[in-house]
């Protein structure tokens, strides 16, 4: 597994110099989906960056269970969670619990370090010392579609 950066993206700015360094061939792309080996190797502060139609992926998937998205500026924020993703299915449908409508995205803390309590059901439980995981997507004016993932635990990103 090669991650394309380990560090800590903070800003939009930040993950558009990424996603220029990997324009440039400065830093590499995700070419396939991981084995379950490499998912395992996943930590704090890896990052990764693949284009839809270089590596044939529409869909990250790390084998990890994580909270519905909150929106935190540019980036959707998802929290680890305890258990298996079937168990957060709700009765809508079989489609998982989702707080995509604006009405109930609620604000996400600076930085995003704090899960908001309005995200947990006795059903839904945070991960003890679980990653937070922050995405951004983009289409290029050629109509590319590229991804950015990004790994990090709070105690990793105060101590730095």
């Amino acid at each position: 597994m090669t991650e394309t950066y380990y560090g800590f993206v903070e800003t939009t700015r930040d993950a558009l110099l990424i996603f220029e360094a990997c324009r440039l061939n400065l830093l590499p792309r995700v070419q396939r989906r991981f084995g379950e080996r490499e998912r395992q190797s996943i930590r704090s502060g890896s990052v990764f960056v693949w284009d839809e139609e270089e590596s044939g992926m529409r869909r990250w998937t790390d084998g990890r269970t994580w909270s519905p998205s909150r929106v935190h500026g540019s980036f959707l924020i998802y929290y680890e969670l305890e258990g298996r993703r079937h168990q957060f299915v709700a009765g809508n449908g079989g489609y998982p619990i989702s707080s995509r409508n604006s009405s109930s995205v609620s604000a996400v803390p600076h930085c995003a370090f704090i899960p908001p309590a309005s995200i947990y059901t006795p059903e839904i439980t945070p991960k003890e010392h679980g990653l937070i995981k922050k995405s951004l997507s983009l289409t290029t004016r050629t109509n590319r579609k590229l991804h950015l993932i990004c790994y990090y635990s709070p105690p990793d990103v105060a101590a730095a």
